[in-house]
């Protein structure tokens, strides 16, 4: 039996009802590239019980989507009025993300992913880079077609004999960036894997972890099957998982 990695699901509103939702293109790359049975988790009002989903699941990944982290959870004011936020994500992953940690299974985070890390660890965020004076912008252009969205558009400098570095075996490789959140403050436990010309954070991972335990602010899951450095990322994702299966 293939092992199980569980996926926080986001939520949004059609019409009168609720969905819970995940990106194909993350049940994509898990299941062609880690080689892994994706099981989505809904975002409920009352949480399903960590230890409930850590009894099933191998490993976690925390995915990117369209929704900001509601601002009060890094010690910001209240966002403007209509800024896209997901409050039932941010109840679902942020504490499960410290049990996932203390329990010692692996979880990958991407772009949102690596953002709930580092504020359920104690750090902050930008709620936009952009607007940081010397900050490039780093989120998409919406009027482009999806591959040019998603196509390379700056260099990561990888950090020196880091996990980033070990999995990758580069020091710098392009990537494609589509956010508008980044880290501000780095929590207490994580170290820097990967940052973007402008400085802007763009891995972490968690020191003294347990288990493979990283993050990305960039898209890997984006086609990882064509990119070399993001199927050796998924890869690396799935062996860890399978080691925890076995454990």
């Amino acid at each position: 039996m293939k092992p199980v990695v569980a996926i926080v699901c986001d939520t949004t509103v059609q019409g009168p009802h609720r969905y819970h939702q995940v990106g194909d293109k993350y049940v994509q790359a898990l299941v062609r590239c880690a080689d892994v049975t994706p099981v989505l988790i809904p975002a409920m009002e009352e949480p399903i019980a960590a230890q409930a989903i850590l009894g099933f699941a191998d490993g976690l990944l925390f995915t990117g989507g369209y929704s900001n982290i509601q601002r009060h959870h890094y010690g910001n004011a209240p966002a403007p009025e209509g800024e896209n936020e997901d409050p039932l994500r941010d109840t679902n992953t942020l504490p499960l993300i410290r049990a996932v940690l203390e329990a010692g299974l692996p979880m990958f985070g991407i772009c949102r992913g690596l953002q709930e890390l580092n504020v359920s660890l104690g750090g902050t965020l930008y709620p936009r880079v952009h607007e940081i004076e010397g900050r490039m912008d780093h989120r998409e252009n919406k009027k482009d077609p999806v591959e040019v969205q998603y196509g390379p558009a700056h260099s990561v400098a990888v950090t020196e004999g880091g996990i980033l570095a070990d999995i990758v075996g580069e020091r710098e490789f392009m990537v494609n960036t589509v956010h508008g959140q980044a880290v501000h403050d780095l929590a207490p436990g994580l170290k820097v894997e990967a940052v973007a010309p402008d400085t802007t954070i763009e891995a972490v991972s968690v020191q003294d972890a347990k288990n493979f335990a990283l993050a990305v602010q960039w898209h890997p899951e984006w086609k990882a099957w064509e990119n070399t450095q993001s199927t050796k990322l998924f890869r690396a994702f799935g062996d860890a998982v399978r080691a925890s299966q076995r454990a």
